[in-house]
């Protein structure tokens, strides 16, 4: 179990690895670490290649990197004589007759430097495990709404990803996990960083907070939807997916008026039942409004395979694994198993549920995205009459452009679609027809949407009831996807 530094001590070790290189540019660039240590991988003989010449960084990475133990003596010629008595006292390595081994994986993304098991671990199917940074972490860390806080929680913290980077926008924070190793992990990272304004908690679910309230809880709980309960950090220990509906659920009691809770899941389509009506139940009574964001979905067979080959080491097992799978799934009669986020604003009054498929999700940090997208909701849903919506003055995204794209054929070119594209947004890209396209170029913000309708009428040959209708329609549509501003 890792011990928690003296703030000195942290300050020290950290500064010297900054030093020494052991960064994310560094060894992800010029050390060509792109790639995880992994026996599934076999890119052990290449790592340890690329480590061979004996020096400071190669020390360190063998390591805390590809996760090997090195001769004391020899290790000790390329360190500051400081180094392995502070790493023996807090537990990153420990001696193993002449050899001194590592007892953590340090991971270094962006400004931080994470602390976590090593990938070994997996192949054990230690089910203690405490991952390092993945993608479904970078994935919600991008999702987060990033304002002031006065208290975040982050629920299922591991080794403190969500809850390092809430330090830097929150006055306090609060990282639970129901795993003690996690726990210690987080409160080493932590310090580790220079952060002191987390507090590290273990126990299960908000039961460590209890009477407590949150301006933002985030959450990448165990929301795999398998038999197996293995690992704490992935594995759902409830049927199909009633954890994350339990999280879901519980979340708004912890939640300041206005506050968000925003989590990674995972959900079962069953036979006879839509997925957005199943996930719709999650919230009904909650209190809170709700944009939930379907990113993906797998046909059983398909998850079932994956789930097998990605824990379980031993081949010969994998036919065992994939029947128990494959039963489970159709007692259940679940259709298909889809993935996403979800973003839950507790609010007073009557609330709403907007559900969509993100066929994309942006590269960059969108959190002002989320908060974008509830300010448009509520808003459309205070102008749900076509005639509240003809005083507003729309204006098209500043990131929003036309495109259209040409095939050349016998008689010249020909045009062959008509797209309206945003740089930010999760659906990036929406079809338009000509006249569409030409009604929206009057939407400046200068006019009314009555005038710019007005205006656009006597060029089509319609009803103006008619065209007034389809008009509204489209700016609606459009507002809700991020396309145009009011």
């Amino acid at each position: 179990m890792l011990r928690v530094l003296s703030i000195r001590d942290a300050a020290r070790l950290r500064e010297f690895l900054g030093e020494a290189g052991y960064t994310e540019d560094n060894l992800r660039g010029a050390m060509g670490m792109k790639d995880l240590p992994s026996s599934r991988l076999r890119n052990y003989a290449r790592l340890l290649d690329q480590t061979s010449e004996p020096n400071c960084i190669h020390t360190l990475v063998r390591w805390f990197w590809i996760g090997i133990s090195q001769d004391e003596v020899e290790a000790g010629r390329h360190l500051p004589q400081w180094f392995v008595p502070l790493a023996m006292e807090c537990g990153l390595l420990y001696k193993d007759g002449n050899d001194l081994c590592p007892e953590a994986m340090l991971f270094p993304e962006t400004q931080y430097i994470y602390a976590a098991d090593h990938t070994k671990k997996i192949d054990r199917a230690d089910s203690e495990l405490v991952l390092w940074p993945n993608p479904t972490s970078r994935l919600l860390s991008r999702f987060t709404v990033r304002r002031p806080s006065r208290a975040t929680l982050d629920l299922g913290t591991g080794t403190g990803i969500q809850a390092l980077l809430a330090a830097e926008h929150s006055e306090v924070v609060i990282a639970t996990d129901l795993n003690p190793r996690a726990v210690a992990f987080a409160a080493f990272n932590t310090r580790l960083n220079g952060i002191e304004n987390v507090n590290c908690l273990q126990g299960d679910g908000f039961d460590p907070v209890a009477e407590r309230k949150f301006d933002l809880i985030v959450s990448n709980p165990p929301f795999f939807i398998t038999p197996s309960a293995q690992y704490l950090f992935c594995d759902n220990p409830m049927d199909l997916d009633q954890l994350c509906r339990r999280l879901a659920r519980e979340a708004p009691a912890y939640l300041n008026e206005g506050g968000y809770f925003e989590m990674m899941c995972e959900w079962a389509e069953v036979e006879g039942q839509p997925w957005q009506e199943r996930l719709a139940e999650w919230f009904e009574g909650t209190g809170c409004d709700v944009w939930g964001l379907k990113g993906y979905a797998e046909d059983p067979a398909d998850y079932a395979h994956e789930r097998v080959r990605a824990i379980n080491p031993s081949p010969e097992m994998d036919s065992e694994l994939y029947h128990s799978y494959m039963a489970y799934y159709r007692e259940r009669r679940v259709k298909k198993i889809h993935g996403g986020l979800v973003a839950m604003r507790r609010r007073t009054g009557k609330n709403w549920v907007f559900l969509e498929e993100a066929p994309h999700t942006p590269k960059d940090a969108f959190g002002d995205l989320v908060l974008q997208t509830f300010a448009m909701r509520d808003f459309l849903e205070a102008h749900r009459l076509d005639e509240q919506l003809l005083g507003i003055k729309p204006k098209l995204a500043a990131d929003v452009r036309l495109e259209q794209v040409f095939q050349q054929t016998e008689g010249g070119w020909k045009r062959e679609s008509l797209n309206l594209r945003e740089k930010k947004g999760i659906n990036p890209v929406i079809a338009l027809e000509p006249s569409v396209a030409e009604f929206l170029s009057g939407c400046d913000g200068q006019r009314t949407l009555g005038e710019v309708i007005a205006a656009f009428t006597p060029r089509v040959s319609a009803p103006p009831e008619l065209v007034q209708k389809e008009c509204v329609d489209a700016v609606r549509k459009l507002m809700e996807r991020g396309f145009l501003e009011g």
